[in-house]
């Protein structure tokens, strides 16, 4: 074969990889533009879901089965489990039909061995964390965290059948963030944590107030590939907070995960324990994270104000940590 037909057919052959690299790269843009039909994923979940910022549906888990639940001996009432035994499955499509997936499942101890062969029957569903939901507390609590990209109904109804290991704990309500609270949270907590309501998405799950706050940085965070960051995908910080009852007390308990930069982990963890904060897990639940994020699960039981104030004092740290790395990258 002489030398310039060698050369047309490799540059041929290069125009071709050009060509098949723009292809993907504008399904890529067409998937992260288009309005998603949740029809087909929503009813493989046999949820309704709730639509999070970004173009995510995201699946709150609660473990409604348990009759019974302690920490350190002392029974939990039953309207605080959805504050300690609870989980999450988010969607978010990368082109047409195709999806990322992640989630953390809460699953008794006595459940983990199912549970994880279950999920591994589809081969595209990655098992990244097991990892204690709380200390102290019986039955064990386990999270089971995991991620998955493919085709989402395949993965949706595999997810599902999945989670019947766990007695299937997805609501079978629709939670609209922000939307019909009927929860006046202004008399346990602080005002300025308050405020937070506004810059994140707020949930009520039974009767538990959750909020989520995006990272200040979220537009740097690639969990996977080229998926943007979300704080409907656990890129964010999640608060679980369950109100006292109507009987006046100040009390209340709080269930939080945090998605922390590697720099953030130990000051975070520091300010939390001061403020009588239980550290339950680190794990490293989106391994393939742009930059390298740890979740760390923390649970507190205690004074409105008082664990607000901790809160505020983290949800800072953050900030000034994201902040100074976007200077630093700007020299």
């Amino acid at each position: 074969m002489s030398d310039g037909l060698r050369s047309r057919r490799s540059g041929l052959a290069g125009v071709r990889d050009l060509a098949t690299a723009a292809r993907a790269s504008l399904a890529h843009l067409v998937g992260l533009g288009r309005e998603t039909d949740w029809t087909l994923i929503r009813e493989a979940m046999h949820a309704s879901g709730s639509l999070f910022p970004g173009n995510v549906l995201r699946f709150e888990l609660v473990r409604q089965d348990l009759t019974s639940l302690a920490v350190n001996g002392q029974p939990v009432p039953v309207s605080e489990f959805a504050a300690l035994a609870s989980g999450f499955i988010a969607f978010r499509e990368t082109e047409a039909g195709q999806f990322y997936i992640v989630g953390s499942l809460p699953a008794l101890e006595s459940e983990v061995s199912a549970l994880l062969t279950a999920l591994r029957i589809n081969r595209v569903v990655r098992v990244t964390a097991i990892a204690g939901r709380l200390l102290g507390e019986s039955p064990r609590l386990i999270g089971v965290s995991f991620e998955a990209t493919g085709d989402g109904l395949a993965i949706a109804t595999s997810l599902d059948r999945a989670l019947q290991a766990i007695h299937s704990p997805q609501l079978h309500i629709v939670t609209a963030p922000g939307v019909g609270l009927v929860m006046d949270a202004t008399r346990v907590l602080p005002p300025q944590f308050i405020a937070l309501f506004r810059q994140g998405t707020v949930q009520q799950l039974l009767d538990t107030l959750v909020l989520h706050l995006p990272r200040p940085d979220e537009h740097r965070i690639r969990p996977h590939a080229h998926v943007p960051a979300s704080v409907g995908l656990g890129i964010g910080q999640t608060i679980y907070i369950q109100l006292p009852s109507f009987s006046g007390s100040p009390h209340m308990t709080v269930n939080i995960s945090l998605a922390l930069g590697l720099k953030e982990v130990q000051p975070v963890e520091d300010v939390l324990r001061v403020g009588r904060f239980t550290i339950a897990s680190q794990t490293s639940s989106c391994l393939d994270s742009q930059p390298h994020l740890v979740h760390v699960s923390a649970q507190a039981f205690g004074d409105g104000f008082s664990l607000g104030n901790t809160l505020l004092s983290v949800i800072h740290l953050i900030e000034l940590e994201a902040s100074s790395r976007d200077h630093n990258s700007r020299d």
